[in-house]
């Protein structure tokens, strides 16, 4: 296998990362359903249409545990079967943090990242408080992980205006992208939807991926640009046909 058969086709994780706590029920907790589903179907066809990249889809739920969706940290869109998240519980964070720490090492360490060149993930962490336990620690020891640094992040406050909790997101997202705020759990599908399919989009387009030769700077350059096209989008959410 020569070197361009090698970065011909590289895999981008889309990792959701979902508050499943009682305060979750209802309608906020159907609208992340929903938008889930949307996304795979979306993700599949984008990726018959891509030669260059696999999309694979990481859920992982938060309450009084942390779980990932059909018990995978990662599944290829195409065979990724999805029942509906149930919420109750507790919003413990910090257990998340750990779980996705596990996740974002090489494969050789017993992650799901590969261990040459890749894609840098979209991450979306969702919530509608702030956790019931300190995740601090836990965050530190993430912004250790190379690949967590280099991921594009988006967090999306629900419903809320709730100072404690934008601190914790803005914490996680860092300069690596955005804090968004959806006050109507009516949108909130279409909010998730906006940021994982431009995100996709874009990343698929440019197939930047990190390698010896190439530094961690053109990766985040091209977050730049998934950043600045997602807020131009969001002004025009409500006129969006879904």
């Amino acid at each position: 296998m020569n070197d361009v058969d090698k970065i011909t086709k590289q895999k981008l994780n889309v990792m959701l990362l979902v508050d499943a706590s009682t305060s979750m029920r209802g309608k906020r907790i159907d609208q992340v359903n929903a938008a889930i589903r949307e996304i795979r179907d979306y993700l599949i066809d984008l990726g018959s249409e891509s030669t260059n990249v696999d999309f694979y889809l990481s859920i992982l739920t938060f309450s009084t545990n942390a779980y990932w969706k059909n018990n995978k940290r990662e599944e290829l869109v195409d065979t990724f079967d999805f029942d509906d998240i149930k919420a109750g519980g507790w919003s413990n964070l910090h257990l998340a943090y750990q779980e996705l720490n596990n996740a974002l090492k090489k494969e050789s360490q017993g992650g799901i990242m590969p261990d040459f060149g890749g894609m840098a993930p979209i991450i979306l962490l969702l919530t509608d408080g702030h956790p019931s336990e300190n995740c601090k620690k836990q965050l530190e020891e993430l912004k250790k992980k190379p690949w967590f640094n280099v991921a594009l992040r988006y967090g999306v406050s629900i419903e809320l205006n709730d100072v404690k909790t934008k601190k914790n997101l803005q914490e996680f997202v860092g300069n690596n992208g955005e804090v968004i705020d959806c006050f109507d759990s009516n949108k909130l599908k279409n909010y998730i939807k906006l940021i994982v399919l431009t995100a996709s989009k874009v990343k698929s387009k440019s197939s930047s991926f990190i390698s010896d030769d190439n530094s961690n700077n053109v990766v985040l350059n091209q977050n730049q640009q998934v950043k600045q096209e997602i807020q131009n989008a969001l002004v025009e959410v409500d006129d969006w046909e879904w």
